[in-house]
């Protein structure tokens, strides 16, 4: 099995995206991506984040690897 790579977040960090796990006024796409990377950094794999969401696990890989070599899911 494979093992995605982890994610450390800073204390802001999850405080913004839990801010965005939560919003109503902001687009369910940035929604969606906050929920993935909070998930994944609370140790969920990409195929269990996935089942959880109703979407596929390349998709939740996509975002967790964008969110490692970027600084922001917008």
């Amino acid at each position: 099995m494979r093992i995605a790579p982890s994610i450390e977040l800073t204390v802001e960090q999850r405080t913004t995206l839990e801010e965005w796990a939560r919003a109503r006024s902001l687009p369910a796409r940035v929604v969606e991506r906050a929920h993935i990377v909070l998930q994944a950094a609370a140790g969920e794999q990409d195929k269990e984040i996935a089942r959880q969401l109703g979407m596929t696990p390349k998709k939740v890989s996509r975002w967790r690897q964008r969110f490692l070599g970027l600084p922001g899911l917008k």
